[in-house]
């Protein structure tokens, strides 16, 4: 049997979902088709993992709350089974696109750290590691959001971003998966039987070759709203010091500019983007005091073709608190 070696998070009585220490699989044969969903397999939870109900006469159901497991696939299944793990979800999806169900639609996971949530949402799990965007891939984007269109069908849920929510989205919430990671745009996509995006591309302040900032530009880990590791800042002056993004724009197209940034009261209140058009550069100027955490609209946009610095966070503003430079996406429509 392979050796499995998980990383725990904590957990509370009302469920914040955790992958145990866990040295098992899954047997050969132990899985059945699930009742709820036909795509997935049937693994059940112990019954000490979660509560017994009768949804939606008990309870109604209004959210689908996204997770990152910290761990395996199957490392996750086996956990759930363990008695003493005080931790549940619904679902647990694969890189690979595989589909297990471990509690029923109409029992009460403990997975949303919430009990309100709880009673009211599907918990689905997806095998990986917040800090590390290698776990995720298209076939489990595809698999998880057919699971959660045809939960929304069946349940009467909108599809949309309100009810559709990451477990850091959930009031009250300490944890910060699904991660910076867990790309939005493409999942929703999928949701909505849309076509993802022909063309997007992330630059991170940590992306090599592809941002650049002079020594005035301070590296921080202070907030853990921050794209992957760390982030950059700087103190507001009437002077030409940007940092700058550099992209591998395919196309002359229309193209969508969003940033990931942490957000403080400390931090700038009107900090000035610059994109480099093709008919010449064009700014926004934004509050890094709200919306920290998540992709941020900067606007829509005409980029020539090339690969060159397209974006830049400036230092040159009347505005107060530190100028942050994290992460900038690029998205063709």
């Amino acid at each position: 049997m392979a050796q499995l070696s998980l990383l725990r998070r904590a957990a509370t009585a009302v469920g914040t979902l955790a992958v145990g220490l866990g040295t098992v699989l899954v047997a050969p044969g132990v899985a059945h088709a699930s009742t709820d969903y036909p795509a997935a397999a049937w693994v059940p939870a112990s019954t000490s993992n979660y509560t017994a109900s009768s949804r939606e006469s008990s309870y109604p159901i209004n959210y689908i709350v996204i997770h990152t497991a910290q761990g395996s696939y199957s490392g996750t299944i086996n956990w759930f089974q363990n008695a003493s793990a005080g931790v549940s979800a619904h679902y647990v999806v694969s890189k690979g696109g595989a589909v297990t169900q471990t509690v029923r639609d109409k029992d009460i996971a403990w997975h949303a750290g919430n009990w309100t949530y709880n009673t009211q949402s599907i918990g689905i799990e997806h095998e990986g590691f917040i800090d590390d965007p290698n776990w995720t891939s298209a076939a489990m984007y595809q698999a998880s959001a057919n699971l959660v269109r045809y939960l929304c069908d069946k349940y009467g849920i909108p599809k949309d971003r309100a009810h559709i929510i990451g477990h850091n989205e959930v009031p009250g919430a300490t944890h910060t998966d699904p991660g910076s990671y867990w790309n939005w745009s493409t999942f929703m996509s999928y949701v909505n039987g849309s076509t993802p995006p022909s063309w997007q591309q992330v630059v991170d302040n940590t992306t090599s070759g592809r941002f650049t900032a002079s020594a005035n530009w301070g590296t921080s880990t202070y907030s853990a709203q921050r794209y992957g590791a760390d982030y950059r800042f700087a103190n507001p002056e009437a002077i030409s010091d940007a940092a700058w993004y550099k992209f591998n724009i395919p196309a002359t197209a229309t193209y969508k500019v969003e940033t990931y940034y942490p957000a403080l009261s400390g931090y700038n209140n009107s900090t000035p983007f610059v994109m480099v058009t093709a008919s010449g550069n064009q700014s926004v100027n934004i509050s890094q005091q709200a919306n920290g955490g998540t992709w941020v609209n900067l606007g829509t946009y005409t980029f020539n073709a090339g690969d060159y610095n397209a974006v830049a966070v400036s230092r040159w503003t009347s505005g107060t608190g530190y100028v942050i430079a994290d992460a900038v996406r690029l998205t063709r429509v």
